[in-house]
């Protein structure tokens, strides 16, 4: 039934936006790869095509080339099912069983909101998650490429690296990441000259310098709303305008606190699967550039933790209020009155989210007895291969 409920929404979607007017980011992603290969600026204004600005690498232009190939409805279905059913496929791997149904029913309606935005973050959050299932198979080179692949479709999947801090041999996973990386960033020279690519590249850098001041609130031309994360929680509540930088600096400190402080730890399986989840509420509560459809990465870590670690009373409250404010207020069976003189203004779909991650820290921070006992035997590893090496 549920799987049948994300066929029949991603064939709905498809054909709504194949044979009707297709959302602004799907012009967007569509036109990168003829403007790349035509030597046009990528980063420069194009209304004749789109509104707003491309903000990806010059690399995803590339790896959507497939995609741009295909007529509107067959691209757009393409696209829709790539993003809903990788995620699906990494959900249903990470928890097999009941568990994997009850959680991909309650990421639902994100992964519908990304779907009808055409966004590729469904997309990313299936990648991290094969990213941490790669490293818990001890496959670094499908780690290192599931993190570069979702780093050249957006920056902050960089963030995923962490999870590199969590197994053996780092040096090696380091060298292997960088090779991929470097691969990926030179993906372009199959279409353009080095000269034209330094360029794109020079021109992507001078847009995200200007998107790395951005703040909450401030709308794109074809977009809705930024949510400022954090960031845009202190200068609602507090009055606070803090530096992106420094208050994103500030968090990923926190984020590897646990690991610094619980390093012991890092050879159970609970407190890995635990930071995926922290990871991935993290990358949007710190992330000044995002939007109602990012917040699909965000509910999937706290739904991942909801279903696999003991469910307690607050934790069910927690998961609740999540959902309405975060999914649901998006929805029309929230009153449109509402929505705009409360969700709206006070950004409160990051709120939950804020306070499901500080939980989950004090959860990483925290002794093993305080969180779930049920480690797989298969997911074990010695301590010993975390202690000191000469190779890293």
């Amino acid at each position: 039934m549920l799987l049948a409920l994300y066929l029949v929404s991603t064939v709905v979607v498809s054909i709504e936006k194949g044979f009707g007017r297709p959302d602004n980011n799907f012009a967007i992603f569509r036109a990168s790869f003829p403007n790349l290969l035509a030597g046009r600026d990528l980063y420069a204004p194009h209304p004749e095509q789109y509104l707003d600005l491309f903000k990806y690498s010059p690399s995803f232009a590339v790896l959507f080339a497939p995609f741009a190939a295909l007529s509107l409805p067959l691209s757009i279905l393409a696209w829709s099912a790539l993003n809903a059913f990788l995620l699906w496929y990494a959900i249903t791997r990470l928890l097999p069983g009941e568990r994997g149904t009850l959680a991909l029913a309650l990421i639902y309606l994100e992964v519908l909101r990304s779907m009808q935005r055409a966004q590729s973050n469904s997309l990313v959050t299936a990648l991290v998650i094969l990213a941490f299932l790669a490293f818990e198979h001890r496959r670094q080179t499908g780690a290192a490429l599931a993190i570069a692949v979702g780093t050249a479709i957006k920056i902050f999947p960089l963030a995923a690296l962490a999870m590199g801090l969590l197994h053996r041999r780092r040096m090696r996973f380091a060298l292997l990441f960088g090779a991929t990386m470097l691969g990926l960033v030179a993906l372009p020279l199959l279409v353009v000259s080095p000269h034209d690519l330094v360029a794109q590249y020079q021109s992507w850098g001078r847009v995200e310098t200007v998107d790395a001041l951005a703040a909450g609130g401030i709308a794109s031309v074809g977009g809705g709303a930024l949510y400022g994360g954090v960031m845009e929680q202190f200068r609602i509540w507090f009055g606070v305008s803090w530096s992106n930088q420094v208050v994103q600096l500030i968090g990923t400190a926190v984020l590897l606190l646990p690991i610094v402080v619980r390093w012991k730890r890092v050879n159970d399986f609970d407190f890995r699967l635990l930071f995926l989840c922290s990871l991935l509420v993290f990358m949007v509560i710190f992330n000044h550039q995002s939007e109602s459809p990012s917040f699909v990465i965000a509910v999937t870590g706290i739904v991942i933790w909801y279903v696999w670690f003991p469910r307690t009373r607050w934790r069910t409250a927690l998961m609740a209020v999540t959902i309405i404010v975060v999914s649901v207020s998006s929805t029309d069976i929230t009153p449109h009155w509402l929505r705009q003189a409360v969700f709206v203004p006070y950004k409160l779909k990051t709120v939950p989210c804020m306070l499901a991650w500080v939980v989950m820290q004090w959860e990483l921070l925290a002794r093993p007895s305080q969180v779930s006992r049920e480690r797989p035997e298969v997911n074990e590893l010695d301590v010993a291969a975390f202690e000191p090496r000469a190779d890293g």
